[in-house]
């Protein structure tokens, strides 16, 4: 709940609180990095929780039947099941990332989110799709490179799909 809640800020407020804090300048680009990690933090968070609470009942209480301890059954039964909730997960914090680096540009602290502030600022559409075909590019490949390591890290989520 408590990520969620921290979700919910608004990312330029967001930008703005860890001066206050830290004890840095407001266009500080550690500011962006803290409040980045941050919202990073709560969609992950959200997103182990919701595969630990998907492992059924009776996977669990079969685990403890045989005798596999606490931890061993966290890793052995319970992690193998939620692996792909949690790697769906982290598969939306690249994009959630890069749209609210764009954001960042709003403090000074540059990235392609730049592009679209020199663009805005000038009234030229080129730096606003160039800044937006970049976003869309990187995330399209971040996107793509953690899809291939989900697929290799859980193989037998898809062999049932297949027919």
């Amino acid at each position: 709940m408590t990520g969620g809640i921290l979700y919910s800020i608004p990312s330029l407020a967001l930008f703005i609180v860890p001066p206050s804090i830290l004890g840095t300048r407001i266009l500080d680009p550690i500011n962006i990095i803290v409040a980045l990690t941050f919202y990073a933090m709560a969609l992950l968070i959200r997103s182990v929780v919701d595969g630990l609470r998907s492992v059924p009942d009776h996977v669990t209480q079969a685990a403890s039947a045989i005798g596999y301890r606490r931890y061993r059954q966290l890793l052995q039964v319970e992690l193998p099941i939620t692996l792909p909730v949690i790697a769906s997960g982290v598969r939306v914090v690249p994009v959630s990332t890069i749209s609210l680096v764009s954001v960042g540009a709003l403090i000074g602290t540059g990235g392609p989110g730049e592009l679209f502030t020199q663009g805005f600022q000038l009234g030229l559409l080129t730096p606003i799709v160039v800044g937006g075909v970049l976003s869309v590019a990187i995330t399209l490949l971040a996107d793509g490179l953690l899809l291939f390591v989900q697929r290799i890290l859980t193989p037998w989520a898809r062999a049932g799909s297949v027919r």
